[in-house]
């Protein structure tokens, strides 16, 4: 399978596995680094604390904005909705995220790309297990990245989230990198 949802360049031939990581301590609000198996930063998302809505931006390893993703106000289902860039445009829209229902303890949220005007018929989805923060992320039928919840004394005493996140191969892991934060985000709220 080969597609991308925010660019062609961050896709790889072979499987990654990647680690997202929330930063304890930030004073921007909810951060993540996301690292490669060797520790290299590869992306990094600030958030907004400060903002009316919860926004967060994904930048590379550069610190270039790559998108930036908000939870979209007056939503039945929590929504979040994803555009190209550093600030919000609807002109670009990448994706939007919504759960697919209000209460449930399982993982399943479903991805709509822009132009995708269906409700009923989702471009992928995640499903997993809430509690356990372990989700698969699908594109139609087919797997496409497997996120699982790694556990240490430090972050269980800092209550700081990270996973092991391996991306199938020619996949957009910052598309990857995004849902799997949104998913965080979402799950705290």
């Amino acid at each position: 399978m080969h597609f991308h949802v925010v660019a062609d360049h961050h896709k790889c031939p072979s499987p990654v596995e990647l680690t997202v990581t929330e930063k304890s301590m930030s004073l921007s609000g909810e951060s993540y680094t996301i690292t490669d198996p060797e520790g290299n930063v590869v992306f990094k998302m600030d958030g907004h604390a400060l903002s009316i809505r919860d926004k967060c931006v994904l930048e590379d390893h550069h610190g270039h904005a790559i998108l930036v993703a908000r939870k979209k106000l007056r939503s039945m289902h929590e929504r979040w909705e994803a555009c190209k860039g550093e600030h919000f445009d609807d002109d670009k829209l990448l994706f939007s995220v919504k759960k697919s229902s209000m209460v449930s303890f399982k993982t399943h949220l479903e991805i709509f790309l822009q132009g995708n005007e269906n409700d009923d018929a989702p471009d992928f989805e995640v499903k997993g297990n809430f509690f356990q923060r372990e989700a698969q992320i699908f594109h139609k039928d087919q797997l496409i990245a497997e996120v699982k919840r790694k556990y240490t004394v430090g972050n269980v005493l800092l209550d700081k989230h990270t996973f092991s996140v391996v991306v199938f191969p020619n996949v957009d892991q910052a598309f990857v990198a995004a849902l799997v934060i949104i998913m965080d985000r979402i799950h705290e709220d």
